[in-house]
């Protein structure tokens, strides 16, 4: 087994470790070194030289430790990315970000392209924590949860040669977030630990940010201005939590708090990954609750001008990345306030020795010269600074905890400078002489050979099942009891109830994910207090009250109505609890598609056991204002006849064509038909109402070339209007039986009536080919317009904060994005989109 530190070894930044086991290549991490004066990159020619790359694994999504990430895995295509799925999300949303960067800087190479990062993201294979991954013969990968950050993992590498540990970032006490370090009785032949804080110990954690509560106190009192320039991912989700609670608790002042920067899009991540959360925080998520938001806390919106937020001379609290001040809106932010005497700088995290943030921290202790030089541009500061403890890494009394448990005989220490490495060694060394304690460097190899390698603890239940077949819904109940007879009080993994189920190890991911989707949320089991990824039997008392029906609160319903209902126009609802009924108000009501709300309705009354409808009553505030838009100061009456739905408009003058596309477009929009009166109508027969005949062949209709033609019978009729789309890039979604003052026709529905227009040519044949008049209809397909959306938004990777809405008058989609992004990606998204339904598409911030 041979050992290669690329980066991050007596040092902090660059992680990257390269093992070669058993003649394959393991990549542990591949970031980036931040600091100017340093060679950004690892030193990947090593992989070339020692035979390559067979698998990468990542501990979790800093940058310091995935900043190369598209490098390497450009250079090997072939090699499979391991990592947990939040660090996956996390992963993504920090490259764009650096992507986003390097793209504007000046006379700088990108040392990679959006095409390299978008096909790395696509070699990456997720894992869950304790769940054994088998990526070669004779290896397994599992990872646990490391604390430090949401979704961050120690990595467990069990080989032919021997066993791997590998702490990435670890933090062992639990943050307000995510639970700390977390791992079971484990056996390796190697631990390689950080050592971040090798010769400290930190300050209580309670204490310090009870120090940050307090200085803000004490800054809004002195109607201050504060920033807190924060890492966007873990320290900034952790300040936030703080002031939310501190605000709640009428602690301080309820100021405004401004969040800025990438900080907004890693909240994003967060809401979508519970799973990884601490308890408390996850289920607040999965409720549907806003984990960071309130009505002080709010995201700066794109278009929010920095400056405007700055003015004035109410206090105010910033918190924005990079948490460095070497980027991000923090930079701005920290330029305006430092040389303010009414502002004060909190730092919370690590700074790089030549970071503005260190400056800053120097002044704390150095009474000369006050300065500070941003972005190239040196400015004084007269602010006040403060320094609060709230780091995410291990201290000494940690790692040496730590290595205590693990009790490899072969240590390596990384990721810290030369004085902790030297100090932790040393100390390490006089409490256990028989421990070898390695402190490499950068470029270093080390080979070891294992002659007695250690026994390996694995997991084997005394009691399991011996099922043969695949564990499914309703298999909850089987499950439960057996758990309850051998194993009450006890909590385990997927990975360890599929062996229990089987009878045997279990790594396809595919039979984990779908017993987990089984047992998440159900009535016979739930996640664990602390451990959200672990899950528990409930007690039969929790069992017996989760059967019992209960009545959904109005939150809960709301909750359903917009999973089910989201991309409705509904603009009121009301709740009937007597007879457990919803009540949806539309605008519009007669202009929704029946059949779908019809089946909507059905899978939100299996859901809650309610009753959904819509309401009958117009708005005819709404239609009046929209005949107003439509016909301006032309319209001198306006009356409607609600029994025969229909809308009756004087207008001073009909201005014919453009007056009946009008009329066309109210009819679609409402469901209401328009008839007018007035000057240039001579009689009933040639006012025009949409959908009404306006004198000789209907331009609606495509009619038969030979009038006399019998018409062919309704299912013949249906099958050669299925033949004919057959190999047409658009089918019909739907085909009917109308009838009119004329008698029967053939109606057919296309996803708009756009799309059928481009088959007028084949309409105008089927007409002639079964003699029956067809008309296109006029309602576009609402919901598989939200689904084309939705799917190219991910091809794209376009990403949304709410589901796409229908904007009914004028045909098109309307999709809110959580962030400023690329517009070429929108108008890409966007013309395929065109093309695809014959309507547009629209993305508002």
């Amino acid at each position: 087994m041979k050992l290669h530190f690329l980066g991050g070894a007596m040092e902090i930044g660059g992680s990257c470790i390269y093992l070669r086991i058993a003649d394959k290549g393991i990549l542990m991490d591949a970031g980036i070194r931040q600091s100017g004066a340093k060679d950004p990159l690892p030193d990947f020619l090593t992989i070339q030289e020692q035979g390559g790359l067979d698998v990468i694994i990542i501990s979790h999504a800093h940058m310091d430790h995935i900043g190369t990430l598209p490098i390497i895995s450009k250079a090997y295509p072939h090699v499979p990315i391991y990592m947990t799925a939040m660090t996956a999300d996390l992963t993504r949303v920090l490259l764009y970000d650096s992507l986003k960067i390097m793209n504007y800087r000046e006379n700088e190479i990108p040392y990679y392209s959006e095409r390299d990062v978008l096909s790395m993201l696509g070699r990456i294979r997720m894992g869950g924590y304790q769940t054994p991954i088998r990526i070669f013969d004779g290896f397994t990968l599992t990872f646990y949860p490391a604390g430090h950050i949401a979704g961050a993992s120690c990595i467990y590498l069990t080989t032919e040669e021997g066993t791997v540990f590998y702490s990435g970032d670890f933090s062992a006490f639990s943050q307000r977030t995510i639970e700390g370090l977390s791992i079971p009785k484990l056996r390796p032949d190697i631990s390689i630990v950080e050592t971040t804080y090798g010769n400290r110990l930190h300050a209580n954690r309670q204490v310090e940010e009870k120090r940050l509560v307090e200085m803000i106190k004490d800054c809004i009192k002195e109607r201050k201005k504060i920033l807190i320039p924060v890492f966007a991912l873990g320290r900034a989700q952790e300040v936030l939590l703080i002031l939310r609670g501190a605000i709640q608790n009428e602690e301080i002042p309820a100021v405004p708090v401004y969040v800025d920067g990438m900080v907004r899009d890693i909240n994003i991540m967060y809401t979508r990954n519970p799973i990884y959360l601490k308890n408390s925080l996850g289920k607040r998520i999965m409720k549907g609750n806003e984990p960071f938001y309130t009505k002080e806390i709010q995201p700066v919106a794109a278009n929010q001008k920095r400056e405007d937020l700055l003015s004035g001379n109410e206090p105010a609290i910033f918190i924005s990345s990079s948490g460095m001040l070497t980027g991000g809106p923090s930079t701005l932010y920290a330029k305006f306030l430092a040389v303010s005497e009414n502002a004060c700088i909190i730092i919370t995290g690590y700074q790089d020795e030549e970071s503005p943030g260190r400056q800053l921290l120097n002044l704390l202790e150095n009474t000369g010269d006050r300065s500070l030089t941003l972005n190239g541009t040196t400015i004084p500061v007269n602010c006040r600074i403060e320094q609060v403890g709230l780091s995410a890494h291990g201290d000494k009394s940690e790692i040496m905890a730590l290595l205590e448990r693990l009790s490899a005989r072969r240590i390596f220490l990384v990721h810290g400078n030369r004085d902790a490495m030297e100090a932790l060694g040393k100390e390490l060394v006089s409490e256990d002489y028989r421990r070898q304690i390695f402190l490499p460097e950068c470029g270093q190899e080390y080979g070891v050979t294992l002659h007695d390698k250690r026994k390996q603890i694995s997991f084997h239940p005394a009691f399991n099942m011996q099922m043969e077949r695949d564990f499914c819904a309703g298999d909850e109940k089987l499950l439960w009891d057996f758990w309850q007879e051998h194993y009450s009080g006890m909590h385990f993994s997927i990975a360890q109830i599929a062996y229990i189920w089987y009878g045997r190890q279990v790594s396809d991911t595919d039979i984990l994910q779908t017993m987990q989707e089984c047992l998440w949320n159900n009535s016979y089991f739930a996640p664990n207090t602390k451990r959200l990824f672990l899950l528990e039997a409930k007690t039969p008392e929790d069992v017996a009250a989760a059967l019992t029906p209960r009545e959904l609160t109005q939150q809960e319903l709301n909750v359903h109505i917009e999973k089910y209902f989201g991309n409705c126009p509904y603009r009121k609802i009301s709740y009937h609890s007597s007879r457990r009924e919803v009540l949806l108000q539309f605008d519009y009501p007669d202009a929704q598609d029946e059949e779908a709300f019809r089946q909507q309705a059905a899978d939100f009354m299996a859901a809650t056991g309610w009753t959904i409808q819509i309401s009958p009553s117009m708005n005819h505030n709404a239609a009046s204002l929209f005949l107003s838009i439509l016909f301006g100061e032309r319209i001198s009456k306006i009356s409607y006849y609600a029994e025969r739905k229909c809308y009756m408009v004087t207008l001073e003058n009909y201005c014919g064509q453009a007056d009946d596309t009008a009329a066309e477009q109210f009819l679609h929009t409402t469901g209401w038909r328009l008839k007018f009166s007035g000057k240039g109508f001579l009689d009933e027969a040639i006012s025009t109402c949409a959908g009404a005949v306006s004198g000789g062949q209907d331009e609606e209709f495509f009619w038969p070339v030979n009038g006399d033609r019998e018409t062919a019978e309704q299912n013949q009729a249906f099958t050669c209007i299925d033949q004919m789309f057959e190999k047409l890039p658009h089918k019909p979604d739907k085909k009917s039986l109308k009838q009119d003052a004329r008698g029967k026709y053939l109606e057919i529905g296309f996803i708009s009536p756009a799309i059928g227009h481009r088959y007028q040519e084949h309409l105008q044949s089927l007409s002639d080919e079964t003699g029956w008049r067809i008309r296109i209809a006029d309602k576009v397909n609402q919901n598989e317009l939200s689904r084309i959306a939705q799917m190219l938004c991910i091809k794209h990777d376009i990403s949304l904060v709410k589901n796409p809405s229908y904007l009914p008058a004028r045909k098109t989609i309307q999709m809110k994005i959580a962030k400023p992004q690329l517009p070429e990606k929108h108008e890409r998204a966007a013309e395929e989109f065109r093309e695809m339904t014959g309507c547009e598409c629209i993305f508002v911030e």
